[in-house]
This record gives structure tokens, sequence and C-alpha cells, in this order.
């Protein structure tokens, strides 16, 4: 393979293809909320409320450690995802219900004036959302029910767990800084060293649109098959997200033994730099919350899924995202791309269009861009100082799981 000369021409017309698809994803127009938006915003809201109420007499400190909106804030938030819904008009009466009852609270008034006022039907006498409750206990003169000590347990517990290893990480913060200005000092050995910038572009191009159109294909397939199962929904998955790895792995290796001493695979994993740049992320992670939650756009749904809804949901995620995304995306991100980039051109340049590139394939908002290019950037910088691409997979599960275990316990945990 480095033998082989790689036509300009050939990649600039990957990177146009490549630039027309992330185009349409950033800035075609919207073609409206996709089937199911409404259910995915009523439960998180639904969750939202019940956790806010369980902690309106919790200091703050122990809210934010949750993830706890103020009840306040939780309501206006509810109205404003309803309200988005309801211009394109997709309400049900559920979501109807759902915000009458909450304007009822926000001013103050007895929630079946809206209700009259809207001409619309009580709630499912079945249902146990935090509207259908409070919406019953006016009618019956009750004292409604004071959140869930369910939601506010499991997410003290899982916060407590995450931002205890951030603690135990600050020891380390040293170590880590130690670690990264390291990188400027290692340079690369072995085959991966004689990976030039155009193989390396060409390489991830390929493989990116590969998995770009089996996704699609996938995607397409799933729609006409409701009621998949979690098992296979998982191989699939599994399946899309392996496959750039594997079509760089197979033009780059000609042996797949070859693999991990090339790229780092075998090194050794040193748990206490991981632990110190953990910490590092966690507090970027809220100078960034801070510094750009005005710029951040709404989704009703909070990035929610029906695939990591109950238990077999966790399941799903564990494996997806912190199993499978982050070995096959270390791979093809930080073992080929930045390490291509970076033979000619130097760490800190391959380190920063490697990061960008990955934050711009991952399709999130300003906050999540920024957050992703940052997190991209310390990998590279990690995987040049340490020539282990195991430690940074390693990190890379360890953010991921930070990231998706809470969300799952507050939103997806069976009650």
């Amino acid at each position: 393979m480095l033998r082989r000369d790689i036509p300009e021409p050939l990649i600039a017309l990957l990177c146009f293809v490549l630039g027309i698809w992330l185009w349409d994803h950033y800035f075609a127009e919207s073609a409206g909320y996709a089937p199911g938006t409404e259910q995915l915003a009523l439960i998180r809201i639904d969750r939202d409320l019940w956790l806010a109420e369980a902690m309106a007499d919790d200091p703050p400190l122990l809210r934010w450690l949750a993830h706890a909106r103020t009840m306040d804030d939780a309501v206006e938030d509810g109205i404003s995802s309803l309200e988005m819904l309801g211009e394109s008009q997709i309400l049900s009466s559920s979501g109807y219900n759902a915000y009458v009852a909450l304007l009822g609270t926000r001013e103050g008034k007895p929630i079946s004036h809206f209700l009259n006022q809207m001409n619309m039907p009580p709630p499912n006498p079945q249902s146990e959302s935090w509207w259908a409750m409070k919406i019953r206990a006016e009618n019956s003169a009750a004292i409604p029910p004071a959140g869930s000590p369910t939601i506010r347990t499991r997410a003290v517990l899982v916060g407590s767990i995450i931002w205890g290893l951030g603690i135990v990480g600050v020891a380390f913060l040293p170590l880590a800084f130690r670690c990264l200005a390291g990188a400027f000092r290692n340079r690369a050995a072995g085959y991966s060293a004689a990976w030039s910038p155009s193989l390396g572009l060409m390489i991830f191009l390929v493989a990116t649109l590969a998995w770009i159109g089996f996704s699609m294909v996938l995607d397409f397939g799933i729609s006409q098959l409701p009621g998949l199962h979690p098992v296979m929904a998982i191989l699939l998955d599994t399946a899309a997200r392996i496959l750039p790895a594997a079509i760089a792995v197979g033009l780059l290796f000609r042996k797949v033994s070859h693999v991990p001493r090339s790229l780092g695979l075998n090194g050794h994993i040193h748990p206490p730099v991981l632990l110190g740049l953990f910490a590092l992320l966690m507090l970027v992670d809220q100078v960034l919350r801070w510094a750009l939650e005005r710029f951040t756009s709404t989704d009703p749904t909070g990035g929610l899924s029906y695939t990591e809804s109950g238990i077999s949901g966790l399941l799903f995620l564990m494996v997806s995202a912190c199993l499978v995304a982050p070995f096959a995306e270390e791979i093809l991100y930080r073992g080929v791309l930045y390490r291509s980039l970076s033979n000619r051109m130097g760490v800190l340049p391959g380190a920063v269009i490697s990061s960008v590139i990955f934050a711009s394939l991952h399709f999130y908002d300003i906050y999540g861009l920024v957050s992703v290019a940052i997190f991209g950037f310390i990998c590279a910088l990690l995987y040049q100082s340490t020539r282990s691409l195991g430690n940074v997979v390693a990190l890379h599960m360890l953010y991921n799981t930070a990231l998706t275990l809470p969300q799952w316990t507050i939103y997806h945990a069976p009650l």
C-alpha cells in the first residue's frame, strides 16, 4: 500500500462527496421531526419533572451532582419543548395534557381552567405521568406525590460514582499534563511512521463513505422491520461501527496479527494518567457548559432514543457506545488519520485537524462539537505520548460511559 501513488484528484473528489453529505446534515432545511419525537420528548419532560420535584428541597450541589433541574427550569423547558412540537402540529392529546399542566404550574392557576380553555379531555386514568398525577390530584383535592425517590436515588448514586472518579483523578492531573507535554517529544516509529497524509486521508475517506452508504441502507432496512429484536439491533449497530475500522485495517495490513503492534493496541495501560485526563475532561466540560449554554439549540427529545430504553437499552448502550465505538473510532481517527497527518505535518497540526474532523462527524450542537473536538485533541496527544492506542481506547470508554450512564439512569431505567 505504501508503494501506491494516491492521485490527488481522487482525494479531492472523495472530500467533495463527504463535504456534500456534511453540508446536508448541518445546513440543509429540516424535513421536520422524525416519528416518535413527541413520545420521546414526553418521556424526557416527565422524568425531568419527577426528578426536579423529588430534589426540590435538596442543596444545589446535590442537584447539580444528579443533573437535576430546578422545578421552575424543568417546567419552563417542558413548555418550550412542547411549544416547538406544537408549531409542527404533531402534539397528541397526551402532549396537550402535559402542556396545560405545565402552564397551570407556571401560572399558579387550576389546570382544569386551561383544559377547558383548550377543550381538551382529561388524561388517561391509567397514566402515571407527572402531569396526569397532577391533574388527578387537583380534581380529587388530594396532595400530589412529591417527585420520584427512585429516580433521585439512582441519579445521586451514579453522579456520585462518576464525580468520585473525577475527584480521584484530580490528584493525577500533574501526571496527565506531563503525559500530554511528552507528545511533543516523542516520534512515531515503525510501519505506521511511513504513512503519508494522502494515504491516511484516502483510507479515512474510503472507510467513512463506505460506512455512510452501509448505514443508510441499514437505516432503511430497519425502518421496514418494526419490532427488531434487541440482540439483532446490537449486532447490526456493531457491524456498522466496526466497518470503517475493518476497511482501514484491511487496506493497510496484510496480516491482522500486525495490527496490534503497529497501532499500539498491545501497549501498556496507565490508569493514573487516564484518571488524570478524565478529571481534566470533566473540568473542561463544566467550563464549556457554562460558556456555551446560551448557544445550545433546543432538542425536544434531549437526544433520547428508543433503542436505549429499559435493560435491553442499557446493554445496547454498553456494547455500542462504551465498547465498540471507542475501539473502532480510535483505530480510524487516531490510529490511521492522526498518525498519517502527524507524520508529515507535526503533532499539533495533526491533532487539530483530526480532532476537527472527528467532531464534525458526530453531529452535535455547538457545545457538543467543541467538547468532542477537545476530547479528540487530548486523545491524539495521549496516543502520541504513550504510543499506545490501548490507552486512548480505555479513556474513550471511560468518557463515553460517564456521558451515557447518567442519561440512561434518569430517562431510560425502568421505574
